[in-house]
């Protein structure tokens, strides 16, 4: 039997790759694979929920830069809505916001990369698929690039985690258990009535 072939994400740094895991969806998947248009290929109804996103990616980066004490900067590309890059001597943060995918669609992607700079030097990344983003979404999305930090050997690539397997999985063992457990209560039940016919006897 044959493995399945590595998927790779089209992730905005070239110098981490980033395979795709299990659990992820078909749809989302095929996105990530994909290239995104340009800045200059965007129509209005896109610009705006870019500059949108952007704002929000914008407020949650300096809220998080007050709480840590980071530098925080900025670099302009076609290929993105915006990039955004806050760092100390402990940790650096890079987001990136992408273009939509298609000239008729708003949805794009938020990308964070997590990378400790000292100790372990964990590599943690993050992405998120949407029309719209809040400020709260892109916090979130930053402590989850967190959570997924690893140490990554020379060259190795970071594996997207997708959603848990499917829950009816844990609902069959769970079904097992009970089911032992409810034997066991049954058992003892009997063993308790057999006593009490024995002591009225």
């Amino acid at each position: 039997m044959t493995e399945s072939k590595q998927k790779y994400a089209n992730f905005p740094e070239r110098e981490l790759q980033v395979v795709i895991g299990a659990n992820i969806n078909a749809t989302t998947l095929k996105t990530l694979t994909r290239l995104s248009i340009g800045t200059y290929e965007m129509s209005f109804l896109q610009q705006e929920k870019g500059k949108a996103t952007n704002d929000a990616v914008k407020n949650a980066i300096h809220q998080l830069s007050k709480q840590v004490k980071l530098t925080v900067s900025s670099e302009k590309t076609r290929d993105f809505v915006g990039h955004q890059i806050a760092q100390n001597d402990e940790v650096l943060y890079k987001v990136w916001i992408t273009t939509p995918f298609e000239l008729t669609q708003s949805g794009h992607i938020i990308w964070v990369r997590y990378t400790e700079l000292t100790g372990d030097k964990k590599t943690g990344v993050a992405f998120k698929l949407a029309t719209a983003f809040s400020p709260d979404d892109v916090t979130n999305l930053i402590k989850v690039a967190q959570k997924n930090a690893v140490v990554l050997g020379e060259g190795e690539a970071f594996t997207l985690k997708g959603n848990p397997p499917p829950r009816f999985q844990k609902k069959a063992a769970a079904t097992a258990e009970t089911g032992a457990e409810t034997a066991a209560e049954s058992d003892a039940a009997s063993a308790v009535a057999a006593d009490d016919s024995t002591s009225d006897a």
